[in-house]
């Protein structure tokens, strides 16, 4: 099965092969993050399906493809980085473009590189299951996610 995030964070793509053909199946997505639940179905087609979740993926999800007897196919943990990454870019952008007549600007990039580095990690760990290290290190690096003008030399 893969998960693909799609349209900052709003859809997710999920497909599954080596199915039973022409089967039902429902899609369960619990947003971790936010407590929201998401829940659509699919139905197989020559042992395969593709299923597009209209949802609010940021943050932290778990994702569960029962088939139509209600018997769990398969469980994933995934990560909506869009709004993270998107802190990423300003960050960066700001470090670039810093006029600071100091050492200071670093700190923008600094933070950037420290956020990149707890995504990845979260990234990493959701693909072991590892639910609450996930949301834990998500967390931080959205509580490192804020604007701050590095300048004050």
């Amino acid at each position: 099965m893969g998960l693909k995030h799609l349209a900052a964070n709003t859809k997710l793509k999920v497909t599954t092969k080596g199915v039973k053909p022409n089967s039902s199946f429902v899609i369960t997505v619990d947003n971790l993050t936010s407590g929201r639940t998401f829940v659509s179905k699919a139905r197989s087609r020559s042992g395969t399906f593709i299923s597009t979740i209209t949802a609010d993926t940021r943050g932290v999800n778990r994702v569960t493809v029962k088939d139509g007897k209600g018997s769990v196919i398969k469980t994933y943990i995934s990560v909506g980085s869009a709004e993270i990454d998107c802190c990423i870019a300003k960050l960066v952008h700001d470090a670039i473009n810093c006029t600071c007549k100091c050492n200071k600007c670093k700190e923008d990039l600094e933070r950037a590189q420290t956020i990149r580095l707890l995504l990845q990690s979260a990234q990493y760990e959701s693909t072991l299951g590892l639910t609450e290290s996930v949301q834990h290190k998500y967390n931080k690096a959205k509580e490192l996610c804020v604007e701050v003008c590095a300048c004050g030399c």
